[in-house]
């Protein structure tokens, strides 16, 4: 395409937002929701939760990649992919787990970490929630960083359209789940942190790897979400986080705390100061 090439969304990028904003709700409202009805089903409350959650997210996801396919071709445009570099991986997973840690060291200095009770811990169950995590970060960065914000970005410019997908982004989380609003300006930095890493690598493996590194880190490897206690996947170690709400300490966790905040701006300024890495990272495999 060249510069006087008309984009069919550039007229109506804040119906594209609205739209993006409402599809996305609908699909991340009503699955949980669906998810706690099916579990109070007596024939379904006594089989495994691991696999009814796991089965929920891959329904709930698939139908978010979906709604990103179609409305792709809706507004003229195509998912950006940028798959090839499978190297990359590794340093956005790399990169994810030290955002986590850093967060939960951050919380630990300030009192709030603490060892959990623990849970049966299952093999299978943990790999399976692994691959089902894996899916989800992947669903939201199709829809989010491979459609939505290439749109707005053609039509308001390249940080502009970073800033408002991360706004959809943090909006959809926090209806999709009734938060604490002090956890929206953690989930727009992670939005942020995800839209910078797919503008400066042109694609989808780094903002992939360091969401799903991220999530992986706080759920299935430190057991600090949900908080207290462990998901139905399990988690290699559990740690909960109670005291001051500021450090992490209610429900939401690390998502309404300064930790979480504070590790976010630093990867984002090394992203935003160091261009580099993300377009080096992306081209180890090329």
């Amino acid at each position: 395409m060249n510069g006087q090439t008309a984009d069919p969304a550039g007229a109506r990028p804040w119906l594209v937002l609205v739209a993006a904003l409402i599809v996305a709700t609908l699909i991340a409202y009503v699955g949980p929701m669906g998810l706690a009805l099916t579990l109070a089903l007596p024939m379904v409350a006594a089989r495994d939760p691991a696999l009814i959650e796991g089965a929920f997210n891959l329904i709930i996801f698939g139908a978010l990649i979906i709604a990103a396919l179609v409305a792709a071709r809706l507004t003229g445009g195509r998912i950006m992919a940028g798959l090839a570099p499978v190297l990359a991986m590794p340093a956005g997973v790399a990169a994810g787990l030290g955002g986590v840690g850093m967060a939960l060291v951050l919380s630990g200095l300030a009192g709030v970490v603490q060892p959990g009770g623990g849970a049966p811990f299952s093999v299978a169950a943990f790999a399976g929630g692994t691959l089902v995590m894996l899916f989800q970060t992947g669903a939201e960065e199709v829809y989010f960083r491979g459609w939505l914000q290439p749109v707005l970005q053609r039509s308001w410019g390249v940080w502009p359209g970073i800033l408002a997908t991360a706004g959809v982004f943090a909006l959809v989380h926090f209806a999709s789940a009734i938060r604490d609003p002090q956890a929206l300006p953690v989930l727009i930095l992670a939005g942020l942190w995800f839209g910078v890493l797919a503008s400066r690598s042109r694609g989808l493996v780094l903002p992939i790897a360091a969401h799903f590194g991220w999530n992986w880190g706080e759920g299935l490897l430190w057991g600090a979400a949900p908080n207290p206690g462990v998901g139905n996947f399990g988690s290699l170690y559990d740690y909960d986080l109670a005291g001051s709400v500021l450090w992490g300490g209610g429900p939401d966790g690390l998502d309404t705390s300064l930790s979480s905040l504070f590790a976010l701006a630093a990867l984002i300024a090394v992203c935003v100061l160091a261009p580099g890495l993300a377009r080096t990272a992306a081209r180890t495999a090329v």
